[in-house]
């Protein structure tokens, strides 16, 4: 029989073994199933495993399975097992080697991956174009003795169990149609997906993460650090459908806003080179820096081979709110300077600064990016460092 199955060998460094419960509550032929999680490491998980019951075909090209593949290749945050659930399969038996740190797994017909097919094809792109970090896990839960008859029941209970995006009800409602109006006609009117599983690098929900950082009049957000458009995206989301007029406030800047979330990300190094004489590049917890390719920036339609993580990113941007004003009469957001073009070349001022601090910062929490977007006192000394500069540039 063993001769018929598959061998798939996971190297885990962490493993658990356990009985299921239904084996003691059902009367008559004892069931014999067990789980098996481990902890792999996503550099190490093999190829080739069979999705024999997995109902859907993998397509990791559209915007949320972005999310993931860039969540895995964020080596600065090692999070990736903790953000994503990971993959299950369906398996004849699992054997372990005397130390617990390789299992070897054998599957037969009708077995293999029954959840997170998704996960696994990302794994594996990412393994084939040498963008996947060594230091990121994935959690694998093997599941053995499950009856035939059970398999099937298993399997469509774990691949419906994914609930429509809040974001994707809102806009069926036409809550982002003014959004979709502001960025009509821009090269990038196809890279923002306002429905699930739509193909594109940006879900609405980031695009009010970063309204929400310039939102300086919501009731919620006045006089306090917008940290939460970092730590939680669903919390600015909720902001937004019980304030959406405050939002719609910064149509006329949306574009700007946009185009400010690149330039940030591809100046901010320039500048700090320009005017430190250093290489912002290798600022390790800073920036996430291709050795091959290049990272897209949609909204100014250029490449480079190095972004800020987004804990540096989002307390710099987030700074730049004291830029926002609504001005006497009016009923809409616009800049304190008469033009964006002055909007740019203000933060080119301030830029190098504002990187030091947050390298520094970063340095101080072993150059661990989401420890730097978190830090209150973070937020507060760049909103600080442009507060002041603006001064002394009116002054």
């Amino acid at each position: 029989m063993d001769n018929m199955l598959d061998k798939v060998i996971l190297k885990s460094e962490y493993s658990r073994q356990f009985p299921d419960p239904l084996n003691k509550l059902i009367n008559g032929d004892p069931y014999k199933i067990e789980h098996h999680v481990l902890l792999c490491k996503a550099i190490d998980v093999p190829s080739g495993i069979r999705k024999d019951p997995n109902p859907r075909k993998q397509r990791i090209d559209r915007g949320i399975y972005n999310e993931v593949r860039d969540s895995l290749e964020n080596g600065g945050e090692p999070f990736f097992h903790l953000k994503n659930k990971g993959i299950t399969l369906l398996a004849h038996n699992v054997e372990y080697s005397d130390d617990k740190r390789v299992a070897t797994i054998r599957l037969g017909e009708g077995e293999g991956i029954v959840d997170g097919g998704h996960t696994y094809e990302i794994i594996l792109a990412a393994q084939s174009e040498s963008t996947c970090p060594d230091n990121q896990y994935v959690k694998f839960e093997i599941i053995t003795g499950i009856p035939t008859t059970m398999s099937t029941d298993i399997t469509g209970g774990l691949n419906t169990a994914v609930q429509v995006q809040q974001a994707s009800l809102d806009n069926a409602k036409g809550d982002f149609d003014w959004i979709k109006e502001a960025i009509k006609g821009m090269p990038y009117e196809n890279k923002i997906a306002f429905m699930q599983n739509e193909n594109a690098p940006f879900q609405v929900r980031d695009i009010i993460a970063f309204l929400t950082l310039f939102n300086v009049e919501n009731k919620e957000l006045k006089d306090t650090q917008p940290k939460l458009a970092y730590t939680s995206k669903s919390a600015c989301l909720t902001l937004f459908e019980n304030d959406p007029e405050s939002y719609k406030k910064l149509k006329p800047i949306l574009k700007d806003i946009l185009y400010l979330h690149d330039y940030v990300h591809i100046q901010s190094r320039e500048m700090y080179n320009t005017v430190k004489g250093g290489r912002a590049a290798g600022m390790k917890g800073v920036y996430n820096l291709r050795e091959r390719g290049t990272f897209n920036f949609v909204f100014m339609g250029a490449e480079s081979n190095a972004k800020l993580y987004d804990g540096a990113l989002f307390p710099i941007l987030g700074a730049l709110r004291f830029l926002v004003e609504i001005k006497p009469g009016e009923d809409h957001y616009s800049w304190k300077f008469d033009s964006f073009e002055k909007v740019k070349s203000f933060f080119d001022s301030v830029a190098a600064s504002m990187i030091e601090t947050t390298y520094n910062t970063s340095v101080i929490y072993g150059r661990k990016p989401n420890a730097v977007g978190k830090d209150d006192n973070h937020w507060d000394n760049l909103y600080k460092t442009v507060a002041l500069a603006y001064l002394q540039k009116k002054s």
